[in-house]
């Protein structure tokens, strides 16, 4: 329990290690985003986003509870995405009227596990009276270019210049079918999603012909430019953002700044735009009720669609989602994981109504990340930990003014309990506590998964949080969340340098043969739109690790994406487009794995830099003329959508169909690490130097 609070207090009682730690002041709140920290946030009204492992009542969609529009109806999730609210006791700190909140579920039939995610603008919550997700829309039509039932594109992202001139068809109306802006004002009319607003394709086409060339004036009476706002902001008056461009390489039109052959007609598309510190923030905490809520609501729009164009069944769809964050369990068992494997398995199979014929051109495209040469991962195998303790170098920056994290996973089904992580504090510095215990914390029984919590403190006062949780009842997790090693204005400061991680079992059983704990640090760079400070820390090994010969316990190799290792998703690598090869920052499946943790080698890849003088792709820009440069696995990732939404629109079966040929295996690199890092089945044949792979 946090030091100083009363028993109907406990936060702790429902909260996970993230939860605790970003929403109570003692520990993280102060260096948190903007969203979180800022009282005039709550003000107002306190909305919550969460992610609730299993399914929700359907009679929830009152002004308390609230689900989004969910795909497919009326049937159990794995989990569900639901936002609550609450207009009680304002005295309260944050983290005392979110366990007052979450105690209070447990009386409506909801009960955690929850997963709580960032809180939502009480200006964009829909009213009760408003809110109708069943209700059929009145400014949405088939489009009059299309004459056969068309493929889905969809895009999840931040800030999308949906009247852009790309997105025009051959009757210069929109092919922009439905667009929900998750962070916008609610109107004062009926909506079908509970916060922000959803534009459909009417509306749009309305609003150019009001608005003409002035875009910029469209997005601010159109509530996609809100400076009232923060989560919307004013990013859409900027020259550029990564969702213009994502969106452009995915499905816009444009021969001035897209090198590509044009997206037909035949292609809609369904985007949502994310908050904007969910879409920036890069450690991983409060996306996944966004994320999630926006995948089902394409998938419920695409059904939508493919009713009005009488199609039994479900439309071919393709779904660009260039988010994710770098740590987690990579095992395919997270959270955002199942949840996304379970909407495409159920919409490859129709196994949710068997009148109604399966669609097997179903996919979620992603990224692989860029994190390959980031030494951001490491593993200790049981071969390490005969010797005992091992000890690994974790380098925190000075000058860092957000918080860093590092997750500890000890193999599946492995009892760790009994076994300690310590932090080591840089020479000249003492922690009054420094290490954690795994071992459930009977306190909080009944409710969560079993886990327990140490504050790390120095001179009196919190400098971090030592987590052990048993994740899913799968796999013990260890969380190490450290507060920012610059000047915040607050009494806490971290000294830098390089701490050290030390794992200990205690005398406790070890790990079985050929099992590995693995460590992955979170993001922490600094988007450019946020100007939150943040530098990246690293791992680095330690004299004497492992011998000499060896590969180091620092590795590229498993450095993918936490949201690519999902079974089934399309994963994408960047390849430099003169040479075939993988791009330096491009991230890689796994090495020497059993059967039981997934690979997450590549599907397939796409250029995401020209040339190796010339880093990035270029796209649009947020008004119509403009354009920019983009560099990452995000661009290759929206290059592959398109060509695969292309195809799905001509009618192809085979999606991965008429892929370049990867270019030889340079002698140096094994088999195995080659096809980790670019695949097996090819590479997009979309801005190559062809013929590359003749040498």
């Amino acid at each position: 329990m946090v030091p100083g609070r009363q028993e109907e207090e406990g936060f702790d009682r429902f909260a996970r290690p993230y939860e605790r730690w970003v929403y109570s002041k003692e520990l993280g709140l102060p260096f948190a985003f903007r969203a979180i920290r800022q009282q005039e946030v709550w003000q107002e009204g306190r909305h919550v986003a969460g992610l609730l492992e299993g399914t929700a009542h359907r009679d929830a969609k009152n002004d308390e509870v609230r689900l989004p529009p969910l795909w497919p109806p009326d049937k159990h999730y794995a989990f569900t995405p639901f936002a609550f609210t609450d207009d009680g006791n304002r005295e309260e700190t944050l983290d005392q009227m979110l366990a007052r909140r979450l105690g209070s579920l447990l009386d409506r039939g909801i009960a955690p596990p929850v997963r709580l995610n960032m809180p939502i603008a009480a200006a964009s919550w829909v009213t009760k009276e408003n809110y109708e997700p069943d209700a059929a829309s009145e400014t949405w039509k088939k489009p009059d270019s299309v004459k056969k039932a068309p493929a889905i594109l969809g895009v999840i992202e931040d800030a999308l210049p949906f009247a852009h001139r790309a997105f025009l068809d051959r009757d210069g109306c929109t092919r922009i079918s439905h667009l929900w802006l998750q962070s916008a004002r609610a109107t004062a009319k009926r909506d079908r999603v509970p916060f922000g607003r959803e534009i459909t394709n009417i509306e749009i086409d309305t609003l150019r012909a009001d608005y003409g060339p002035d875009e910029r004036r469209l997005y601010r009476e159109a509530g996609a430019i809100d400076r009232s706002l923060p989560e919307i902001g004013q990013v859409l008056e900027r020259h550029s953002t990564h969702g213009a461009h994502i969106l452009g390489l995915a499905g816009g039109n444009d021969p001035q700044w897209i090198a590509a052959p044009q997206v037909p007609d035949e292609v809609q598309i369904v985007a949502v735009q994310l908050p904007n510190t969910v879409a920036w923030d890069t450690s991983g905490f409060g996306k996944e009720m966004f994320i999630l809520s926006a995948l089902h609501y394409i998938f419920v729009r695409a059904s939508e669609i493919a009713q009005a164009f009488e199609v039994r069944g479900e439309l071919p769809l393709v779904v660009n989602l260039s988010y994710g964050w770098s740590a987690g369990p990579h095992d395919g068992h997270s959270e955002m994981e199942c949840a996304i494997e379970e909407l495409l398995i159920r919409r490859r199979n129709g196994e949710f109504n068997r009148d109604r014929e399966p669609q097997k051109k179903s996919f979620i495209v992603v990224p692989m990340g860029n994190n390959f040469a980031d030494k951001m991962h490491a593993v200790f195998s049981d071969a390490d930990m005969r010797k005992g303790p091992v000890r690994i170098g974790w380098r925190l920056l000075p000058d860092d003014r957000t918080a860093s994290y590092l997750e500890i996973w000890f193999p599946k089904e492995f009892n760790a309990e009994g076994w300690e992580v310590r932090l080591v504090p840089p020479p000249g510095i003492k922690l009054d506590q420094d290490r954690v215990v795994i071992k459930p914390d009977t306190a909080l029984k009944p409710v969560g998964y079993p886990r327990c919590f140490a504050d790390l403190k120095m001179g009196g006062r919190n400098v971090g949080q030592l987590s052990a949780d048993h994740y899913g009842l799968k796999r013990w997790r260890v969380i190490l969340a450290m507060i920012p090693t610059a000047e915040t204005g607050s009494d806490r400061r971290l000294p830098p340098g390089l701490w050290k991680v030390e794992i200990d079992p205690m005398g406790c059983p070890s790990l079985p043969e050929g099992q590995m704990i693995d460590l992955w640090l979170q993001r922490d760079d600094d988007p450019r739109l946020m100007h939150m400070g943040g530098r990246q820390s690293h791992l680095e090994e330690l004299p004497d690790t492992r011998p000499k010969g060896q590969p180091g316990v620092v590795q590229r190799y498993g450095t993918l994406s936490a949201l690519a290792s999902t079974p089934s998703v399309t994963r994408v690598a960047g390849v430099v487009g003169s040479t075939g090869h993988p791009t330096k920052y491009s991230s890689a499946g796994a090495l020497g794995r059993d059967e039981h943790v997934p690979r997450g080698e590549p599907t397939l890849a796409a250029i995401s830099d020209q040339g190796v003088m010339l880093p990035g792709l270029r796209s649009i820009g947020c008004v119509s003329g403009s354009g920019a440069r983009l560099t990452g696995t995000s661009a290759a990732a929206a290059l592959a959508a398109r060509w695969m939404v292309v195809k799905a629109a001509e009618g192809c079966y085979d999606l991965m169909s008429g892929l370049a040929p990867l270019p030889a295996r340079p002698p140096a690199i094994d088999e195995e690490s080659w096809t980790a890092r670019i695949g097996k089945k090819g590479i997009v044949p979309i801005g190559l130097c062809a013929p590359y792979w003749l040498g």
